[in-house]
């Protein structure tokens, strides 16, 4: 009894410690995101200048991207909870990291999916000098088209640990480990 206690502090605090990296690395990849798509927007400059369209668009990557991430860390419990044995409690917390990587790659991929279809979908509007100039519509519409994709990328993530390339038991199986 004991060590089913001891077991379930120590994968809460694994829960709250991933938590807190893919928050932060959600908000370092938005910033990052947005660097390298608005090449020629420095975002601190316009942030400091008090861009709001700026704000709202920085605001939106980082709320979309960790939408999508919120679902991997959400199916970290349930991949690191199945196992019992040393062995295969290594290969489910192996298997769940790669499952948070894969939803964070999911993350960006996304989002740039998102702007690159949004700007196709806008010709006449070039949305970088648009933020640059301030423009608050356009960053709303760029926000909600960030938003709208994230909440339904999120959905379509919610079941992930159910797919068999990320069960334990199938890798484990295949190593004769039980």
């Amino acid at each position: 009894m004991a060590v089913d206690v001891t077991f379930s502090i120590i994968v809460v605090l694994m829960q709250v410690f991933f938590g807190i990296l893919l928050s932060i690395l959600s908000v370092y990849l938005s910033l990052r995101f947005f660097d390298k798509m608005t090449e020629d927007i420095d975002e601190i400059a316009e942030l400091k200048k008090g861009n709001v369209a700026v704000a709202i668009v920085l605001l939106a990557l980082v709320a979309s991207i960790g939408t999508i991430v919120k679902q991997g860390v959400q199916q970290f419990d349930e991949i690191l909870l199945r196992g019992v044995s040393l062995p295969f409690f290594m290969i489910a917390f192996v298997m769940a990291i790669v499952q948070l990587v894969f939803v964070v790659l999911i993350a960006v991929l996304t989002m740039y999916v998102a702007i690159v279809l949004l700007d196709s979908m806008t010709v006449g509007i070039n949305e970088l000098k648009e933020l640059k100039r301030g423009n608050i519509a356009v960053a709303l519409l760029i926000a909600g088209v960030l938003y709208t994709v994230a909440f339904i990328v999120s959905g379509t993530l919610s079941n992930l640990s159910t797919l068999s390339i990320f069960k334990p038991e199938m890798l484990a199986g295949l190593l004769g480990i039980q």
